[in-house]
């Protein structure tokens, strides 16, 4: 998604103003951030169009629902183990949008094998490298990490 894809034409807009696009995606972003990590990273590009959305932002608020909806009776389970660690995942890619060049930032943390925190976004400036990038996620899980062990 980018935005290419957004309505130029006045027609368009105002055809795309009668879709509840906007209405879909807080009910995404409601979803993504108490209990469905698995979308957050879909539904905050999708955020990002939320002024002015095209039809392909739309289809693809709609693949989000669908997928929603055929993944249903999933869910997150803690287990019964010994290993009560904290596990940590965090990652960044280098430039992926192609309007700002900006990064994106993305961490989970997960304790008995279910996440307990999690976030995806776009990282604030502009990274001049790989490395630099991996640095700021870095930063990012590392604080999330001082607050989590605080509060067990």
């Amino acid at each position: 998604m980018d935005k290419a894809m957004s309505t130029s034409s006045k027609g368009k807009i105002e055809q795309m103003q009668e879709i509840p696009y906007q209405n879909a995606v807080v009910s995404l972003m409601y979803a993504s951030i108490g209990t469905r990590h698995d979308i957050t990273y879909a539904v905050s590009r999708a955020c990002q169009f939320a002024n002015n959305p095209g039809r392909q932002h739309w289809i693809a608020v709609k693949i989000i629902l669908r997928y929603l909806k055929g993944t249903s009776s999933q869910k997150l389970t803690f287990t019964k183990s010994k290993d009560t660690s904290l596990k940590v995942f965090c990652d960044a890619d280098w430039g992926s949008d192609e309007d700002e060049r900006r990064s994106y930032t993305g961490y989970l943390f997960a304790l008995a094998g279910a996440a307990v925190s999690w976030e995806s976004r776009k990282q604030p400036i502009v990274a001049l490298s790989t490395t630099v990038a991996e640095y700021m996620v870095l930063t990012e899980t590392w604080k999330e990490a001082l607050s989590i062990t605080k509060t067990l």
